[in-house]
């Protein structure tokens, strides 16, 4: 299992502060309409769950050949985590439901996902990186708490 962090070069984002947001591939790119194949089953999934939206409209879905799975990039802003306490872990826990249920009866492989925490609309960016197993999904709190509490 590995957790990588790292802050990025920030963009002003206009998204619902509410709002679990998921990202295209490479958003700070022209690009902002190409998403993880996995991105519209996952979508639907969870919206019945918590309040999530798409950052643009999704028109091209990008496969990715490989073992592993593949999750959407998740952009979560700190006064939705500060403002509801428990979105962190109602988060991680439906993505942990969403793979099980994906990937039902056969052995999970690889997960790869980003989460982005953004402080403020105009404040830095930090990415975290997570590959690993399933059980490993739940350091991700850990991870995204540290960013909000600094």
């Amino acid at each position: 299992m590995s957790i990588e962090v790292k802050v990025l070069e920030s963009k002003e984002l206009n998204v619902d502060e509410n709002n679990i947001v998921l990202l295209p591939i490479n958003f700070s790119s022209s690009h902002k309409d190409e998403y993880h194949s996995t991105s519209i089953s996952f979508y639907k999934y969870v919206k019945k769950k918590i309040p999530i939206s798409y950052f643009s409209e999704p028109k091209i879905l990008v496969e990715q050949r490989s073992g592993d799975w593949f999750g959407p990039e998740l952009l979560l802003l700190s006064t939705a985590i500060l403002e509801k306490p428990n979105l962190v872990e109602l988060t991680i826990g439906v993505i942990k439901e969403y793979i099980v249920n994906f990937f039902k009866g056969e052995e999970i492989p690889i997960i790869k996902l980003e989460v982005s925490v953004k402080e403020t609309k105009k404040s830095k960016l930090t990415k975290i990186s997570y590959e690993g197993d399933i059980a490993g999904i739940d350091k991700l709190k850990e991870s995204i708490y540290k960013i909000v509490e600094k």
